[in-house]
């Protein structure tokens, strides 16, 4: 088959509490999941029809996919079982499962796990909405790993509406008691519909930046590998393989309600709404909400939004594919990037003002 090294993403749209920061389409979890069960069963089982896909890595995100039994996530990953199969993820949240339900979920399949921890201050995951606390989410770190997960990645979030340099410094030192093979570190981003969102109070963007440079200090000096703008790897074999599919531009297959996919030039969404999604795909309908065949300005685009993020960079023969030229001269003297070869690499600060690097070099873009 072709297609060697697709992406699979499978969106469950279930948490047992809407955090206070988040956009995602999810909603409270309801009685009954089998509905939700059998449309992503069934969509996965129409669209491995469609496209002929031997899939690399498979991630369940949310939501929280953990509420959704491990016999469905074994069901699921045998449908799509192959050698190339490389990396199997699942998100959690602390205090959800116990220690039955770890090891059946790596008997399922799974051979890495994300814990959305965002913070071991108990004052700051109440302002965050999340509904544990952070001896819970010790706990939860020691059971996953007592439970023979050898690949485990931790979120956290820094930006946070009266967090202090200490008070992060505080949750980094609580995440290296654990040195977990992976961590992801978010700035709060405030967004429009969301009780933060709406209520509009973050970090400074100066305090932003030090707590940026803070994480990556303390982080590095432990032998963490800063290899995206949010994401550490403690060495190159526990970098996320498919996240890197999103920013290398790798194709992937998105399923259930508002799941993205990337195919050659095209991008599409299903349906958001959860009982439209539902009722298309158990009616046999494509849920597919609507799509876009990316032109190859916006190809070029996306190659510089997305480089400028990680420590691969922008290629530049790329760029000259999708019919256009860049001066490498004239992004290497913004002093945030460096050349090497046809690659554009930025450095620490050039990652922390990647959106900034693209618009510069989108405006200097020439056509062959």
């Amino acid at each position: 088959m072709a297609n060697d090294g697709v992406g699979l993403y499978i969106h469950v749209p279930f948490c047992v509490k809407k955090c206070s920061y988040c956009s995602f389409n999810s909603v409270c979890i309801p009685e009954d999941t089998s509905g939700m069960c059998t449309a992503l069963s069934t969509e996965l089982i129409q669209r491995i029809d469609e496209q002929e896909m031997k899939f690399q890595t498979f991630y369940a995100g949310g939501g929280t996919p953990t509420l959704l039994p491990p016999e469905f996530w074994m069901r699921l990953i045998g449908m799509v079982q192959n050698p190339n199969l490389r990396e199997v993820t699942i998100e959690t949240n602390p205090a959800v499962l116990d220690a039955i339900d770890y090891s059946s979920l790596r008997l399922a399949g799974f051979n890495r796990i994300s814990v959305g921890v965002q913070s071991f201050n108990d004052s700051n995951l109440q302002l965050l909405g999340r509904r544990h606390t952070s001896q819970e989410a010790m706990d939860t770190l020691n059971l996953i790993r007592k439970t023979g997960f050898k690949n485990i990645s931790m979120d956290l979030m820094y930006g946070l509406p009266g967090q202090s340099l200490e008070d992060q410094k505080s949750d980094i030192l609580n995440t290296l008691t654990f040195m977990p093979q992976h961590i992801s570190a978010y700035e709060l981003t405030l967004e429009a519909g969301t009780p933060m969102g709406d209520k509009g109070e973050k970090a400074s963007e100066d305090q932003c930046v030090d707590m940026y440079n803070q994480l990556h200090d303390m982080l590095t000096e432990k032998g963490y590998i800063h290899y995206e703008v949010s994401s550490y790897a403690l060495g190159d074999k526990y970098r996320s393989l498919h996240n890197s599919s999103y920013w290398n531009r790798t194709p992937y297959v998105g399923i259930g309600p508002s799941a993205h996919s990337f195919k050659n030039k095209k991008r599409s969404w299903n349906l958001s709404s959860i009982p439209e999604y539902e009722s298309a795909v158990l009616n046999g309908v494509t849920p597919e909400e609507s799509a876009e065949e990316l032109t190859a300005e916006n190809a070029a685009h996306e190659v510089l939004a997305l480089g400028f993020r990680n420590v691969n960079g922008v290629d530049l023969s790329l760029i000259e594919e999708f019919g256009f030229q860049l001066d490498p001269s004239d992004i290497v003297s913004t002093g945030l990037v460096t050349r090497k070869g046809n690659l554009l690499i930025p450095d620490e600060k050039g990652m922390l003002f990647a959106d900034h690097l693209a618009l510069v070099a989108a405006d200097l873009l020439k056509g062959v």
